[in-house]
Formats: structure tokens, C-alpha cells, sequence
């Protein structure tokens, strides 16, 4: 159990491992990479994300050949590596300056076009970014660490990254990234829709009502939660409110903030229960 406060304790002091060292940054690479080599077939897409999950397999085991304390040291690391709390919040707030929010920091976490997105839609679109990270950054991999450790932790990583990179549906990605969409999706089915819970069980009703799609379940809770209509232009529209302002993204990382603290709790007890359990 001591992987899980160390890595908190890296997140504290600083929010992301350096590029060079960084597993999810190796995952995106590799599958970059196998992407600009490879036949843009399911087939070759499918290889290639098995690869990448073997990777990440292959990094969860290299704990175990070390003595105590590197043990644990490089086990709280790769956890650290895993989720994204701090960087999060620091990516949200970066979105905000001088009481404005900025258009070119909302690019940088939402692949939507904001171009012509109002203060409105690109609150909206910052919102939804920070309740879909909830899932994808910190409910998930603490989920999968509680339950099967570090390992379960690196290889949902591994997968959301190859979904990242690859998971569309356009022309250019739809057969490669076919296989990291779907595998991402059968991982996320599950925390997807635990997350209402941990915002309130009075929004679980609505977050399942007004659900905008698959694994959506965290974006419409936040919009529940927080009584907005969040909106993604020409995708969907959650109206649970009111349109959301600038102030309202800093509302959303309270929300955050506190969900994340419920994930990690919940994950300590359930890896605590399973240690005992098996």
C-alpha cells in the first residue's frame, strides 16, 4: 500500500514525471510510431496496441526484480505516472486569465475546433474536459490499480494513450485506432458509471437520463451536479441548467478536487480488501 501515498506525494511535488521518463509519453511514441510504419488496417492496429500493452505490462513487472526501498520507490512512481490530478488543475487554470478564459489554452485540452466558440461554449468545453478527466485519469487507473496493481494501473494508461492517439472515427484513423477505441471503451464501461456516484447519489438519476454518449456518464453528472447545459457543438447538448460562465470552471475543480480525493480513498480500500481478500 505504500506505492499509493508516495505516488500522491510525487503528485505534490510536481504534477507530470519529466518527457524523457515518462511511461504514458513512451505509450504515445511507440504507437505513433507503429502507426507511421504499419498498414492502417484493425489487423496492424490491433498488433500494434498489443505491443504497447505489453510494454506497459512488461515496466509494471521491473519493481519486483528490486530490493526494498527501490521496490517501492519505482512501484509509487510508475502509479505517479499513471494518473492526473495536479496536471489537471493546472491544465483547467492555465485556461483562465485576468478573468478571461483563453481561447488557445482550451485547444490544448479539448480536441474540438473552439474557434468559434463563445465565453459560453468554451467554459462548456473546459468543464466537460475536467468531469471526462475525472473518469479517464483518476477513477480508472486507481480502479484498476486497487484491484489488480500497478500493472492494471499502467495498462488502462497504456490503452487510454493509444486511444488518444489513434481512437477516431474519421477516415484516417477509423480502421488502425479501431481496436484501442473499443478496448478503451470495455475499460472505462465500468468507472464511467461509478462516477456519478462519488458526485452525489441525488445526480445519479440524471447523469444516467442525460448521458451524451457511451462512457459520458462523468460529463453529464458535473452538468447535473453543477445545473448547467454543457454543450459540444454539433455533438450534443447535456441541459441540466443554466449556460455555464467563466466562474463555473472553477467550480467544476472544486467538484474535482474533491471527487479525486473519494477516488483515492475508494481505491486504498478496495487494494486493501483485496490484498486481504487474496
Amino acid at each position: 500500500m505504500i506505492e499509493l501515498p508516495l505516488a500522491l506525494l510525487f503528485e505534490a511535488i510536481k504534477s507530470e514525471p519529466p518527457e524523457k521518463v515518462h511511461p504514458s509519453v513512451a505509450f504515445g511514441k511507440l504507437m505513433g510510431f507503429f502507426y507511421s510504419i504499419f498498414p492502417k488496417t484493425k489487423l496492424f492496429g490491433f498488433a500494434s496496441l498489443m505491443i504497447v500493452v505489453a510494454f506497459a505490462f512488461f515496466l509494471s513487472t521491473l519493481p519486483n526484480h528490486l530490493p526494498s526501498p527501490a521496490r517501492e520507490i519505482l512501484a509509487a512512481y510508475l502509479l505517479y505516472s499513471s494518473i492526473s490530478i495536479r496536471s489537471m488543475v493546472e491544465h483547467a487554470r492555465n485556461c483562465l486569465r485576468n478573468g478571461r478564459i483563453v481561447r488557445e489554452e482550451v485547444a490544448k485540452i479539448v480536441s474540438r475546433d473552439v474557434s468559434s466558440l463563445n465565453d459560453s461554449k468554451l467554459s462548456s468545453a473546459v468543464i466537460e474536459s475536467v468531469a471526462e478527466n475525472f473518469v479517464d485519469g483518476v477513477l480508472a487507473p486507481l480502479l484498476y490499480y486497487a484491484l489488480f496493481g500497478i500493472g492494471g494501473a499502467l495498462i488502462y494508461r497504456a490503452v487510454n494513450i493509444c486511444d488518444a492517439m489513434v481512437g477516431y472515427k474519421d477516415e484516417k484513423f477509423k480502421d488502425f485506432g479501431y481496436f484501442s477505441a473499443k478496448l478503451d471503451d470495455l475499460l472505462n464501461f465500468v468507472p464511467s458509471r461509478i462516477s456519478p456516484l462519488l458526485y452525489s447519489p441525488k445526480v445519479v438519476n440524471c447523469a444516467f437520463k442525460k448521458n451524451p454518449k457511451l462512457n459520458g456518464h462523468s460529463i453529464a453528472a458535473m452538468a447535473c451536479y453543477l445545473k448547467l447545459k454543457l454543450t459540444k457543438v454539433g455533438s450534443y447538448v447535456i441541459d441540466a441548467g443554466r449556460e455555464p460562465e467563466i466562474g463555473d470552471v472553477n467550480r467544476s475543480l472544486r467538484v474535482f478536487i474533491r471527487l479525486s480525493a473519494e477516488a483515492v480513498l475508494l481505491s486504498a480500500v478496495l487494494r486493501l480488501a483485496s490484498t486481504y481478500t487474496f
